[in-house]
């Protein structure tokens, strides 16, 4: 499927780059520009930072990317900006877990061969076991929850190759494709999230 593994680095860049509420209260939308995303973070950061149709979102798993975000901040940066970069994070992930929920609702499944091609390539990449566990511990993974994280990723690359078939017709040629690649994975995300339930805890 290469329309679909060509998509992948631009609609998924997440986990391998490199408030407060009660857990039952009402639904809430995403921070509106009323919230400062630089407001200080809740203390103790709660396991649970969202919940996205019911789906729990963990800490754990938003921490590498913004991690990845961080380490691009000059050091004397990176405490006041912590609060805004880990909120960005949060967002991105729950954009990929609306479109993995609309994926796998829809049926849709990723290529297994792919996920492993990919998984094997990025192995070939590390030069030892105690390279690759590194790189792993770094994103906060395991070799099945990052088999599990690529597979999600070629799921979601898979739905948005639909929507681009959807909007241009199965033979459009990739320059066309890639300039609308954006505009149809937003528009499908404004649809997603106008009928998730959003509960954020951050």
């Amino acid at each position: 499927m290469p329309a679909v593994r060509a998509a992948l680095p631009a609609v998924l860049v997440l986990a391998l780059a490199g408030c407060s509420r009660p857990a039952g209260g009402p639904a809430a939308s995403p921070p509106s520009a009323a919230l400062d995303p630089a407001r200080p973070l809740p203390s103790p950061v709660p396991d649970v930072v969202a919940r996205v149709n019911g789906q729990p979102i963990r800490i754990y798993q938003i921490l590498p990317m913004a991690k990845a975000e961080l380490d691009r901040v000059s050091v004397p940066e990176r405490d006041k900006r912590k609060p805004e970069v880990v909120r960005h994070a949060l967002q991105q992930y729950i954009d990929r877990e609306l479109l993995l929920q609309e994926a796998l609702a829809r049926g849709i499944q990723a290529d297994s061969r792919d996920v492993e091609r990919d998984y094997d390539q990025l192995r070939l990449e590390h030069a030892d076991e105690e390279a690759w566990r590194d790189f792993l511990a770094g994103q906060g993974m395991d070799p099945q929850s990052f088999r599990a994280e690529l597979r999600a990723r070629h799921t979601v690359a898979a739905l948005l190759h639909q929507e681009l078939d959807r909007a241009l017709g199965a033979g459009a040629d990739p320059p066309a494709r890639q300039q609308k690649q954006a505009e149809v994975e937003q528009a499908l995300l404004a649809r997603l999230r106008a009928k998730a339930r959003i509960e954020l805890f951050l």
